[in-house]
């Protein structure tokens, strides 16, 4: 792991993002940089939103990970603490191809964060069950039972991104 990263990320202030695009910008061409990301995202639990995040922004870009090291972040989503860094992952998660094993993980990884205390980490976990659908077909009908009842017990904002998963799925039975 590269510690003159690991100090950089621990430059950030935790709020200005213009540091972390100079950051990307200055780093990303480096061939172990998303490499080292993936390994300080799975092994320095106060690092893991600054590197989710440049992650995140590496996607947003129009860019990949190897399946290799999609499958290592995605074995260590289940340690993440910090709500902006399992944001992140459930944002992530349309991206990835999944494997037998991630699939397990990403879908315990996803249930848990349909209880979490942050808002918009649970609307994002709707729409992770939802990406799950697409390998574990038979988990549609648990699904529309889960946006059923969160429509009933949920804000408006989840309710706004449940409701579009609802209709996804309408369609997706009338084809």
């Amino acid at each position: 792991m590269n510690s003159n990263l690991i100090d950089k990320l621990k430059s950030w202030d935790g709020v200005h993002i213009e540091y972390l695009k100079k950051l990307y910008n200055s780093d990303n061409t480096n061939a172990d940089f998303y490499e080292n990301l993936v390994s300080i995202c799975t092994t320095e639990k106060d690092l893991q939103k600054v590197s989710t995040w440049l992650i995140k922004h590496h996607y947003d870009n129009g860019h990949t990970l190897s399946n290799s090291e999609t499958e290592r972040l995605l074995t260590s989503c289940n340690t993440a603490e910090n709500w902006e860094a399992k944001l992140h992952l459930l944002q992530l998660l349309p991206h990835f191809e999944l494997t037998e094993k991630s699939i397990i993980i990403a879908d315990d990884f996803v249930r848990n964060c349909l209880t979490d205390s942050n808002k918009f980490v649970r609307a994002w976990a709707y729409n992770g069950l939802y990406e799950l659908t697409k390998y574990i077909p038979e988990l549609r009908t648990e699904l529309e039972f889960i946006c059923q009842r969160a429509m009933e017990i949920e804000s408006a904002a989840i309710k706004s991104k449940v409701k579009k998963i609802l209709s996804a799925l309408s369609k997706k039975k009338n084809e």
